[in-house]
């Protein structure tokens, strides 16, 4: 609904607050990607470091160690992708005089953002559990 008038001093803070929350809440989503992003630039040093590819040791052998390898490495790997999709600077086209397409655009945003994130955090903890499970076989095989 629009008023017609002055705004007044305490609608305007509240709209200029909500405005604020909202930019906010696009940073946080695209430093929630990045976080997940080093994590899994992480646990893929860990993943190699336990598959060891270049020695090929006696555990690579088992079934068990090469399907939940392949799982994480997997896992892993689609969810670095969904989070750079929530990174990536897409180009957004609006009319800058019509709010209502600026709002569109908006929450499109925040919808493409806020989704690819959940996919990556999804991803990331199975890709995680699988890497757990790889670990938990190396160890307790011998």
């Amino acid at each position: 609904m629009r008023v017609i008038g002055p705004e007044p001093e305490k609608d305007r803070e509240l709209r200029e607050w909500f405005d604020d929350q909202a930019k906010r809440n696009l940073e946080r989503l695209e430093e929630g990607a990045k976080t997940i992003i080093q994590l899994v630039t992480g646990l893929y040093g860990v993943l190699f470091a336990v598959l060891a590819l270049s020695d090929q040791p006696p555990y690579l052998q088992q079934p068990g160690v090469q399907m939940w390898g392949t799982a994480s490495l997997v896992t892993l790997f689609l969810a670095l992708f969904a989070a750079l999709v929530t990174v990536f600077p897409w180009r957004y086209e609006y009319q800058q005089d019509n709010l209502t397409k600026m709002h569109q655009v908006f929450r499109s945003m925040h919808r493409v953002k806020s989704w690819s994130l959940w996919i990556a955090l999804v991803l990331f903890l199975i890709g995680t559990a699988c890497l757990g499970i790889v670990i938990g076989i190396v160890l307790w095989s011998f």
